[in-house]
């Protein structure tokens, strides 16, 4: 669900307008921002096998994903009509932005051994379960997709959009190796690292980063600072990292 609430009249918190996202078994929303024209942009995953949004969009789940969750992304007008929606195969979306040019940038993981985007873009999974960034138009049309991945499984957790007009996404891996293309290679530490990726605004690769030891260790959020730089927050349970 999705709940809108005012408090400009009164100092209790009223609730404005709701929004009920579901069909008939188990659907979430995970992740909301709001856009610049005055509407919504909401991310979650979803069972059910159809869910009617009102307005004349429909998700219809992918028949490849039977047992698991397709990923949802809706964007809702500024009176909350709904005016499109998108169902990414057997996948989970984690973070949504709205980019600088009018698009958005969604994160998240996917198990699917492949996904087509729509628009000429598909997304090749290399392992078990990999993590995915995802560049969309104003419309909701793919433009680029990026599987972020080696032999087990990978998340993206996070995403932004940097100063300088490209992406940071984090989030965390378990495979040995993931190769991102233009000469990055991530080589994990131990069983669980943390990941920071930077992307330039076509989805070009710029640098990655490995942040972890022996165990577990995860990065949930990121942000762009003052100064040009990065902070990235999570959590470790490795004894030590460099």
């Amino acid at each position: 669900m999705v709940i809108k609430f005012n408090t400009a009249q009164v100092p209790e918190i009223v609730v404005k307008q709701g929004k009920v996202i579901g069909g008939s078994q188990s659907d979430e929303i995970t992740t909301v921002i709001e856009t610049r024209d005055g509407g919504y942009l909401v991310g979650g995953y979803f069972y059910s096998s159809s869910i009617d949004l009102g307005n004349g969009v429909v998700l219809n789940k992918n028949s490849n994903s039977i047992g698991h969750n397709d990923g949802i992304l809706i964007k809702y007008d500024a009176e909350d009509n709904a005016e499109w929606a998108r169902g990414i195969g057997d996948s989970d979306i984690s973070s949504v932005i709205e980019t600088r040019d009018g698009g958005y940038l969604a994160g998240g993981s996917f198990r699917s051994s492949t996904i087509d985007l729509g628009n000429g873009v598909v997304l090749n999974n290399k392992g078990s379960h990999e993590g995915m960034v995802i560049k969309y138009d104003a419309e909701g049309k793919a433009e680029w997709a990026k599987g972020i991945g080696g032999s087990s499984a990978d998340y993206i957790q996070s995403v932004i959009e940097t100063r300088d007009g490209g992406y940071l996404a984090g989030g965390r891996f378990s495979s040995s190796t993931i190769d991102l293309g233009n000469g990055v290679v991530l080589k994990s530490n131990g069983y669980m690292d943390g990941m920071l990726i930077k992307y330039d605004a076509e989805g070009n690769v710029e640098w990655g980063k490995v942040i972890g030891g022996s165990n577990s260790d995860y990065i949930n959020s990121i942000i762009e600072t003052s100064d040009g730089g990065y902070l990235a927050g999570g959590y470790f349970q490795s004894s030590t990292i460099d």
